[in-house]
């Protein structure tokens, strides 16, 4: 029965839920009146960390409130990944999405969130992978490369951990190769390199800013590099395409999110600020002479771009029963 309290309460709901949404839209208009913090999943001194501290001054300039750094180092970048996941979605904490946190919600069981926690914002970009080889342990050209990955011990191969990029793109390498490799995880990337080096292991794949750092070491040999051209730190090392392996184009890249739920003005608002700053000289100046390669993403064609990259990495996950139960 409908009566005369019923209409007043339905009008008066009505009423507040309407100026619940005006308050809500003008609060994401006036985003922001505080500072942001965008999370870091790694320790300082890591690419993620030196593109967003960059990033971050000329965010703050056109933002007009501090951009601040937060380093939350552990989990293969999930502690971050969870905290802004779990975080108000006011458009304050903004996370900073590599391809090592895409790759654990496909890899980690006891995951607490997922990729649909998120709101991706924009990508900018990252570094192409470069194949690196021993030349202590022998192991100088990629004919010799493939003579030890098919011979019947396989090659021994490093990467920085279990589940990183260079781990499933070493994998992803061999399978196509028609070889096969024994898996060394070292703690990170440059410790997996100094063994390398040591002759400890034969193959890595890292990133091309850290090859560069090694084209005059004696003890290793750049072979290729993932990128469709070849890279202005390296210029005489060919691609992977060129030498045979165009299905191996994998990058490190980097992308900021926010948490599911954060209003669409707050999206336009960092992306624009963001994009601004990769699109500054300064930027193209400091990054580019060590191969950073601009690559920039929002809206439509991000959400593609991250939802391929996810099924990617959870085939060869899948496929080579690589698990992580933490």
């Amino acid at each position: 029965m409908i009566t005369r309290r019923n209409v007043l309460l339905g009008t008066t709901a009505a009423i507040s839920a309407g100026l619940l949404t005006r308050v809500s839209d003008a609060r994401a208009a006036e985003w922001p009146v505080r500072p942001i913090t965008i999370n870091i999943g790694n320790a300082p001194g890591g690419d993620d960390d030196t593109l967003s501290r960059f990033l971050a001054q000329t965010a703050s300039e056109e933002l007009g409130q501090p951009v601040v750094i937060e380093n939350r180092a552990g989990g293969s970048t999930t502690v971050a990944g969870n905290a802004v996941a779990g975080a108000k979605p006011d458009g304050y904490n903004i996370l900073c999405l590599i391809t090592a946190g895409l790759v654990q919600t496909v890899l980690r069981d006891n995951l607490q969130y997922g990729l649909d926690d998120f709101v991706p914002i924009v990508e900018i970009g990252g570094y192409p992978l470069a194949l690196i080889v021993s030349a202590k342990a022998g192991i100088t050209s990629i004919d010799e490369l493939m003579a030890v990955a098919k011979s019947p011990d396989g090659v021994t191969f490093a990467s920085g951990g279990v589940g990183t990029v260079g781990h499933l793109t070493s994998t992803m390498f061999l399978k196509e190769a028609g070889g096969k490799g024994v898996h060394v995880s070292y703690k990170n990337n440059p410790e997996g390199i100094q063994a390398l080096a040591g002759g400890f292991t034969q193959m890595i794949f890292a990133s091309a800013r850290e090859a560069a750092l090694l084209k005059d070491d004696p003890n290793v040999r750049v072979l290729a590099v993932t990128s469709p051209a070849r890279t202005a730190n390296m210029p005489n090392v060919p691609t992977t395409a060129e030498i045979g392996y165009p299905q191996i184009n994998a990058r490190v890249w980097y992308s900021y999110a926010a948490p599911k739920g954060v209003p669409d003005e707050v999206v336009t608002k960092f992306s624009a600020a963001i994009v601004k700053g990769v699109k500054d000289p300064k930027f193209q100046e400091r990054f580019t002479p060590l191969s950073f390669q601009t690559d920039i993403k929002t809206g439509d064609e991000l959400k593609a771009f991250l939802k391929a990259e996810q099924d990617k990495f959870r085939k060869v996950i899948t496929e080579n029963n690589i698990r992580l139960n933490n």
